[in-house]
C-alpha cells in the first residue's frame, strides 16, 4: 500500500510540474534563430598557398537557399548553396584556364550580416580561408 501511494505522490508531482508554464528564457533558447540577410554584393579575400584573390559575390536568398554568381579573375560563374541560423555553405565551379574547378565554401555570418568568414576547399588545390564584406548600399 504504501508503494502505490508513493508511486501515486510521483505520478501527481510529474504532472503538476509538466503543467507549469516554461519561462520566456528556456522558450528562446529552444527557438530557431533567424538567418541573417545575406542579399547582397559582397567583397570577398582569399587566402590561399598560392597568393591572394580579391573576387566578388552578387547573392539572392529565398529563405535557407542561396544563389547567385561568383566573380574572380577567371569570369563569372553561379553560386549555389544555403543558410541556416548563421552558417552558411556554397560551392562555386569555375573553369580555369580550361580545367573546371570546384570551390566549396564553409563559414559563419556576422550577426548583424555585414561581414562574413570560413574556409574553403579546392578540390586538390588545397584549402583556403576566406572573409567578405557585404557593400553598403545607398
Amino acid at each position: 500500500m504504501k508503494r502505490w501511494i508513493g508511486l501515486m505522490t510521483l505520478v501527481a508531482v510529474a504532472g503538476l510540474c509538466a503543467a507549469l508554464p516554461v519561462p520566456a528564457e528556456a522558450q528562446n533558447k529552444q527557438e530557431a534563430k533567424p538567418s541573417p540577410s545575406v542579399a547582397g554584393k559582397w567583397n570577398m579575400t582569399l587566402e590561399m598557398s598560392m597568393g591572394t584573390g580579391t573576387p566578388t559575390l552578387e547573392l539572392k536568398q529565398d529563405a535557407d537557399k542561396i544563389t547567385g554568381t561568383y566573380t574572380g579573375r577567371y569570369g563569372t560563374f553561379p553560386v549555389e548553396g544555403s543558410l541556416k541560423e548563421r552558417a552558411i555553405v556554397f560551392n562555386v565551379t569555375i573553369s580555369a584556364e580550361g580545367t573546371s574547378v570546384t570551390m566549396s565554401f564553409t563559414g559563419e555570418v556576422a550577426a548583424d550580416g555585414q561581414s562574413m568568414k570560413g574556409t574553403a576547399s579546392m578540390a586538390e588545390l588545397g584549402d583556403m580561408t576566406w572573409t567578405a564584406k557585404k557593400e553598403k548600399t545607398s
